[in-house]
């Protein structure tokens, strides 16, 4: 017995289309087999099959927030009322 199909239409970069076509016939896989394969994966793992998450800060830019943090509070670091004054002060 065949299994009723459907046809659904998704919008991607043209790029990234193309870079993932040729990926998918150097492997002998056509886009439709590929997507049809991650959607089998999700139903049978109940997960998205990859690990999704926000992009970590180096150390040394976690380190650089918390001093931004810290020279927002009032009364902590220098006010410069001219361009000059904040260069000397620089040069200094």
């Amino acid at each position: 017995m065949a299994t009723a199909t459907t046809c659904f239409s998704v919008r991607i970069d043209s790029a990234l289309k193309k870079q993932a076509d040729l990926f998918l016939d150097n492997v002998g896989m056509t886009m439709s087999t590929a997507i049809n394969l991650y959607l089998r994966k999700i139903v049978l793992e109940q997960k998205i099959p990859f690990e999704i998450s926000l992009p970590q800060l180096s150390p040394e830019s976690k380190s650089a927030l918390q001093e931004a943090e810290e020279l927002k509070k009032p009364g902590t670091g220098k006010i410069f009322k001219t361009v000059d004054e904040l260069r000397k002060d620089l040069l200094a």
